[in-house]
């Protein structure tokens, strides 16, 4: 201590922090209406962020889908099914599967699946016509494949050539998700 009876600061006997003190506030709590509008952006922030996935497709009794690592997102859009028994479009049957292929009177040109091709162009032609009436639905041309992991090729090669020859040129492969 000096002869002034201060402890060596510049300050003397405490005046600047008895004044600081009287100059804060009383409560000296966490300000909530910060701490609100952090946790009210966070939460906005989640919302716009968060999404669910929703399939909307049934796999079918007799249909065994291969497996895959996949990790893409189902779409909504035109469903053809393949199983051992029937090609089917959005749950309407299509054409018969006999001895694992098509019946020889629905194929044309040993690749050209008939009904299929007349059903995926009334598909087509509906979707134009919905186009031109809305300007929000356009055609994209896309379709989901459900195939039975058994069928041979050269169904599955007919069934692929068709669907890309009417235009349904987007298409994704219905798999189901590998364990592990």
């Amino acid at each position: 201590m000096d002869a002034s009876g201060s402890s060596g600061s510049s300050f003397k006997g405490g005046r600047l922090t008895r004044k600081l003190r009287s100059r804060a506030p009383a409560g000296g709590g966490l300000m909530l209406a910060s701490m609100l509008d952090i946790l009210m952006a966070i939460l906005f922030f989640l919302l716009k962020n968060y999404s669910s996935v929703v399939s909307d497709f049934a796999i079918g009794k007799d249909l065994s889908l291969p497996q895959s690592s996949s990790l893409i997102i189902p779409t909504s859009a035109l469903q053809l099914v393949v199983t051992q028994s029937s090609i089917m479009l959005d749950e309407k049957p299509i054409a018969k599967i006999v001895n694992g292929d098509v019946e020889a009177k629905d194929v044309q040109g040993g690749v050209l699946i008939v009904p299929l091709a007349q059903e995926l162009a009334k598909q087509k032609d509906r979707s134009l016509y919905f186009e031109k009436q809305n300007d929000q639905h356009s055609f994209t041309g896309s379709i989901v494949l459900q195939a039975d992991k058994n069928l041979k090729f050269n169904l599955l090669k007919k069934v692929l050539y068709t669907v890309g020859i009417k235009d349904f040129v987007n298409m994704k492969l219905a798999v189901l998700k590998k364990d592990g």
